[in-house]
């Protein structure tokens, strides 16, 4: 059987993450490592592989528990050490925020757009408040609408962003997440509703890009990626050990540059960035196509994906300047013009 090729330490700790959140008993090392692939080729005895899967397992429960993620260990009854995250550790409890906070809290999240929706997913989550009142029918009054008149306020939403759609949110990665992580590590065929059909793949494994979770899997004999945030239906998991372990790189699906990653646009942008950030890793994302004597530099890139390149370019602030296409340097100029006029005068 062919090895698993590795994933990077990043999406290693995620895989692991995952796995332990999704089982319901806990795991010792050795499963762990046979259930996911991701230390050591099964059944290795070679000292040095070993060695190495130890450390690298090591430092990711170390990483976990850095990160404040509590990894609870219990001892089997033969002695070895097993390991679970509890979901009581992991799922964040409620803040109990004051209908007021979460009004703020809303209003502050819909003031600017960084071409994503997990901030105001994330938000949504937050601030479900509910109302003592109740309706006609006796079931509570709950959401943003009720809640801002539960607090005083009127019953407009703040934002057309805010009126997220309550079923999407729900079927975001966060609960799609650790049963396709547990289908690649134990190779059970999934079945889900993608693309307005019914798919049968064998998932290999999970790659986040751009702030998106993919599952790689392969459907039809060819390897193809699914965003995870678009499945149209929850994950039918069929039986364990269905396929065999795949010999694929799954990190090399997707380019880790997320300009580069498909979203549906393909053009390239030319930016001026000045001498106080070209030499930063950030402006490096570009390839230099001009040297200026001010120490500025031109740099081209090639974008598929229209969101993730505005974000690039403010997180480099005034420091850049969007040169072409022409209908990019439009866009992105009524774009912020539009953020001054909603921040007021005080943030010109």
């Amino acid at each position: 059987m062919a090895a698993r090729s590795r994933p990077d330490a990043t999406e290693r700790v995620m895989e692991l993450v995952m796995y332990l959140l999704a089982r319901d008993v806990p795991k010792t090392r050795e499963e762990i490592w046979r259930d996911t692939g991701l230390y050591a080729p099964d059944g290795t005895t070679e000292k040095r592989q070993l060695d190495s899967a130890r450390a690298s397992f090591e430092r990711d429960k170390a990483l976990i528990r850095n990160l404040g993620v509590r990894i609870t260990e219990s001892i089997e009854h033969d002695g070895a050490t097993s390991y679970t995250i509890r979901r009581e550790d992991y799922f964040l409890p409620d803040l109990q925020l004051t209908p007021d906070e979460q009004l703020a809290l809303r209003f502050a999240a819909s003031r600017v757009d960084i071409g994503e929706t997990w901030d105001l997913e994330a938000v949504a989550k937050l601030t479900s408040i509910e109302t003592a009142a109740s309706g006609e029918d006796g079931t509570a009054a709950t959401g943003g609408t009720a809640g801002a008149a539960a607090a005083g306020h009127d019953a407009e939403p703040l934002s057309a962003d805010v009126a997220l759609e309550t079923a999407a949110a729900q079927q975001t990665a966060g609960s799609l997440l650790p049963k396709l992580a547990a289908a690649s590590a134990e190779r059970a065929q999934v079945r889900f509703a993608y693309g307005g059909r019914r798919r049968d793949a064998q998932p290999l494994g999970l790659l986040c890009r751009a702030g998106y979770w993919y599952l790689a899997a392969r459907e039809d004999d060819v390897v193809k990626t699914f965003r995870v945030d678009r499945m149209e239906s929850d994950a039918d998991v069929g039986e364990r050990g269905a396929f065999p372990r795949a010999d694929v790189d799954v990190a090399a699906l997707l380019p880790r540059e997320p300009m580069e990653i498909d979203f549906g646009d393909d053009f390239e942008a030319r930016v001026r960035i000045d001498a106080t950030m070209a030499q930063q890793p950030t402006a490096e994302r570009g390839r230099v196509v001009e040297r200026h004597d001010d120490g500025s530099v031109t740099v081209t890139a090639r974008v598929r994906n229209r969101a993730a390149f505005r974000v690039w370019v403010l997180d480099m602030g005034r420091h850049a300047v969007v040169e072409s296409p022409p209908e990019l340097v439009e866009e992105i100029t009524s774009w912020l013009r539009a953020l001054a006029d909603e921040a007021g005068d005080g943030y010109r």
